[in-house]
């Protein structure tokens, strides 16, 4: 005989059954709940990944000071800084030739770039449009934003397609300037800047050192710093294959000048050819500020990291310098931790960047 379930027993099921369903309030309390967990749990997350490309940024600024002292020890001196016309200006001219990093290509597992390169021409010239657009990871910070956009120099005479870096070499505690009557001029052999055992440093405008003239130590003085890209298509600071202040050069980022320590956020700290007056809010909010006179003679060492930047040293080893490290502050007189560093032959050691 056919069975048929009681009515009461039913509707027990169908009660029991409805019972077990979320509400709306339910599933707006469990939404709420993974919400407060993805918003305790994203800070850790960011951080993680800030740690990985700190790390990768360190190692690429290890390999880079490795390939320089490989290409010592086959030439017997560091690279020149940047090679430029001596009949120009530095901080002006666009005849500019190779730059350190164009000359440590072959030590840095990168012959086949070096070799398109035409040295019959200029760098910023359209003969080398193509090798200067190559984008070299082992040259870039992955905690920087900007290093992704070229630089486009066309409004100042050197042409576009230029790939970004986040590397410099440290040329010393004077600008670049090509006046040798300048008391602290740094532009080549018989600039003053380059004579006063205070301000040299490493690789300049026409000039470098050997290691055993780096009198203070190779394990004291430095030799590479970060940079930061370009916030702007036109701003040269962060540029691989082009010498100069803030491109690939960090110079007068010491006392006396105002771009004095890492990270400087000194209204006209860096002199930078390509920055405008339209861009100054903007590279100001990114604490890149930038002085619009037209040419680029000053730039200090700069990251994205929170708090100080990597730097390596003359012995091959990276440290990190943090923002705190002592300084005299814009146009202060000469004598501290961060000035020591920057000199390669001042006759004054230390061991702690403080």
């Amino acid at each position: 005989m056919k069975q048929y379930d009681h009515p009461q027993r039913a509707t027990r099921q169908r009660k029991h059954h409805g019972s077990t369903a979320f509400t709306l309030v339910e599933l707006l309390v469990v939404i709420a709940i993974i919400g407060i967990l993805v918003a305790l749990l994203l800070p850790a997350i960011q951080a993680a990944r800030e740690a990985a490309r700190r790390s990768q940024c360190q190692n690429n600024i290890r390999q880079l000071a490795l390939a320089l002292l490989n290409y010592e020890s086959a030439n017997k001196t560091l690279p020149i800084g940047m090679e430029f016309d001596p009949d120009e200006e530095p901080a002006q001219t666009d005849h500019l030739g190779k730059n350190w990093i164009i000359s440590i290509l072959p030590y840095a597992e990168q012959q086949s770039l070096y070799d398109a390169f035409d040295f019959n021409f200029w760098i910023t010239e359209n003969q080398n449009r193509e090798p200067r657009s190559v984008r070299l990871p082992s040259m870039l910070c992955p905690s920087d934003p900007f290093n992704s956009e070229p630089l486009d120099g066309t409004s100042t005479g050197i042409g576009a397609n230029w790939a970004r870096s986040n590397y410099a070499a440290n040329v010393g505690n004077g600008p670049i300037i090509g006046q040798i009557h300048r008391e602290n001029a740094i532009w080549g052999r018989r600039s003053l800047g380059w004579q006063d055992p205070q301000r040299r440093g490493l690789m300049g405008p026409n000039v470098s050192v050997m290691l055993r003239q780096v009198t203070d130590g190779l394990s004291y003085t430095m030799m590479l710093g970060e940079v930061r890209a370009g916030v702007t298509a036109a701003d040269r600071r962060g540029t691989w294959a082009l010498g100069g202040a803030g491109s690939s050069l960090i110079v007068w980022h010491g006392s006396t000048g105002d771009a004095n320590g890492p990270n400087s956020c000194v209204f006209n700290a860096d002199d930078i050819k390509g920055c405008t007056p339209a861009d100054s809010k903007a590279m100001a909010a990114e604490c890149m500020p930038c002085w619009t006179g037209g040419y680029s003679a000053q730039a200090t060492t700069r990251s994205m990291h929170q708090g100080g930047v990597f730097t390596a040293f003359t012995d091959g080893s990276v440290r990190w310098i943090n923002d705190t490290v002592e300084t005299s502050g814009p146009g202060g007189d000469w004598g501290t931790v961060w000035d020591k560093f920057i000199s390669s032959s001042d006759g004054e050691v230390i061991g702690e960047e403080g």
